[in-house]
């Protein structure tokens, strides 16, 4: 059966996304429920709801346009401010707990070939949910190269990723605010977002999501700037990535400059901490690139077959059961010894489980801003070192 609205309509499926990502926000910043649960989770459901409703297709040329362009502009319009002598001294030990959490995942991937040895191809699976436990999807994609991994694995893990993703930043969302972790642990950026709120007031019971993205004041020219600076750094970026991977450059080379990810977040932390004062001036950048993953979040729940997922995530989902306990086990236990700061923590978990987007949709949902460049940052770091985990997992289990 073929969905009401087909792969092709791409108005339709333009303003069915823009609807959902428009309602998600207006339910988060209305309602104290809404808040709770976060934009970017009720994004992936709504998405996902839709989608198995056969209202939208499960796929479309449109969700590749809002994955290959929109999600690229989102990600330097959410680091103008990102001046590193600011943030150099804030964000120091999120490299050392994403470090942490690299090998709570390979010490978990080692478990996976023991606890479901009678799975086949079990050593190929955990070497490709590694990498990406470590990276992402494009880690999982090339180790499934190297060990000729089964599709239906692969299909399997970017489908339960979904909700796996969505689970961490609802549960995440919830922990620091318990009493809890609020005493465990030292939270000084939710410290200062809740002073801010307190100096802002609330006297309307608005939310804290409606208080962070109150009206600043944003001119048409703000906007302009905004689209131009960040098409400029994207294009760029595209260019001298796609130079470097043409080329016969060493694979080193090609691991940190091939990817545009990691180059236009490299010139947009340039062109922050050469002209801090024009890009911190530039309003609106937030908000736009806030939008603009919410958007890509409303596609992730679109790619969401429930069918798919009864069929092939028993082990995928117990796996990442597996893996995230034994990353936050690792992580809080070092975290306590050492006083890291909670959001740090769940920061650099969230950008290995979820990567750089993610880890910038949950600082920016719980009003950690300040974490949106060490999450992304670390969360890139993630992409380049995954492929080494899991061919190094996929050779000691012989896949």
């Amino acid at each position: 059966m073929t969905s009401w609205i087909q792969a092709d309509d791409t108005l339709y499926l333009w303003m069915v996304v823009v609807l959902v990502t428009a309602i998600t926000i207006t339910i988060e910043q209305k309602w104290k429920w809404g808040a709770r649960i976060s934009s970017c989770v009720m994004c992936i459901a709504g998405g996902m709801i839709l989608a198995n409703l056969k209202i939208i297709p499960f796929t479309s040329p449109v969700y590749d346009s809002i994955e290959n362009i929109l999600l690229l502009l989102a990600i330097p319009l959410l680091l103008f401010k990102s001046d590193i002598r600011k943030i150099y001294k804030s964000s120091g030990t999120t490299f050392l707990i994403f470090n942490n959490c690299a090998v709570g995942a390979f010490l978990a991937s080692c478990l996976l070939p023991l606890i479901f040895r009678n799975v086949d191809n079990i050593a190929k699976f955990s070497a490709m949910y590694s990498a990406a436990a470590v990276g992402g999807t494009v880690n999982a994609v090339a180790v499934t190269q190297i060990f000729d991994v089964p599709t239906d694995m692969l299909n399997g893990l970017g489908l339960v990723g979904n909700f796996t993703v969505a689970m961490i930043v609802f549960f995440f969302g919830q922990f620091c605010r318990t009493r809890f972790f609020r005493t465990k642990f030292n939270h000084p950026h939710i410290d200062e977002y809740e002073q801010e709120l307190a100096k802002g007031g609330n006297p309307y019971g608005t939310t804290e999501a409606a208080m962070y993205w109150k009206s600043k004041g944003i001119s048409l020219k703000d906007i302009a700037q905004a689209m131009a600076i960040t098409f400029f750094i994207v294009s760029v970026s595209q260019l001298i990535s796609g130079a470097i991977n043409a080329n016969s450059s060493n694979f080193i080379i090609k691991q940190l400059f091939g990817s545009v990810y990691l180059v236009m977040t490299l010139l947009t932390i340039i062109v922050a901490t050469v002209f801090p004062k024009f890009m911190s001036n530039v309003k609106g950048s937030d908000e736009l690139g806030n939008i603009m993953l919410l958007m890509w979040f409303v596609t992730i729940g679109c790619s969401a077959n429930l069918v798919q997922i009864i069929q092939y995530g028993g082990l995928i989902i117990c796996a990442f059961c597996i893996v995230f306990s034994v990353m936050c086990l690792l992580v809080f236990s070092i975290g306590k010894i050492f006083k890291f700061d909670l959001e740090e923590m769940m920061v650099g978990i969230i950008a290995a489980i979820g990567g750089p987007p993610t880890a910038a949709a949950l600082s920016i949902s719980m009003g950690k801003k300040k974490m949106v460049v060490p999450g992304v940052l670390v969360g890139l770091y993630g992409y380049i070192i995954g492929n080494y985990i899991g061919v190094l997992i996929g050779n000691i289990f012989g896949a």
